[in-house]
């Protein structure tokens, strides 16, 4: 498979590559570097390339529509239901949020900013209610541990022992 790809060039010392949601592909340069250099580092990441963009058709296929009706519904949904599952799983972890929010965001369905104010998106309510307890004890597990680490995989498990099944759902 031969791609089409953009290239952007930019007083910067590496070379990169990235694929986004409508699979366009996109190579950022150092600015001396030449087209021939490009294809060669293009052409040695042609396997990642491809399970890039299946990976994001993939996605787009699963991406539903919503109709502004639909999108009423889901964000009156989760302003009553979320509340009350952050309130149930903060007082079993005794972490406090600063402040609970509902956004329409379609790529991440929860996080935790710096001052621990959580944001939930309103589509969490179209998954699975295992799932969506997962989500929001995922954001909580952030008010004690603001990364990814070993320790913060171990909180959450403590409250969820079930926690890598409820995350594929």
């Amino acid at each position: 498979m031969k791609f089409s790809y953009d290239v952007i060039r930019s007083k910067r010392k590496t070379i990169s590559i990235s694929v986004d949601a409508e699979c366009n592909i996109t190579v950022r340069a150092p600015l001396k570097m030449s087209d021939r250099e490009i294809e060669s580092f293009v052409f040695e990441k042609k396997k990642w390339l491809e399970k890039a963009v299946a990976e994001q058709m993939r996605k787009s296929k699963n991406t539903k529509s919503y109709s502004e009706e639909e999108i009423k519904l889901l964000r009156r949904k989760a302003k009553e239901i979320i509340p009350q599952k952050v309130d149930y799983y903060s007082t079993i972890m005794g972490v406090e949020p600063a402040g609970v929010k509902i956004n329409s965001a379609r790529k991440r369905y929860g996080s935790c900013s710096g001052t621990n104010s959580l944001n939930f998106s309103l589509f969490l309510m179209d998954k699975d209610e295992r799932f969506i307890d997962y989500v929001v004890v995922h954001e909580l597990a952030h008010i004690v541990h603001h990364n990814h680490s070993k320790a913060f995989y171990a909180f959450i498990e403590k409250f969820m022992p079930d926690y890598k099944e409820r995350s594929k759902l």
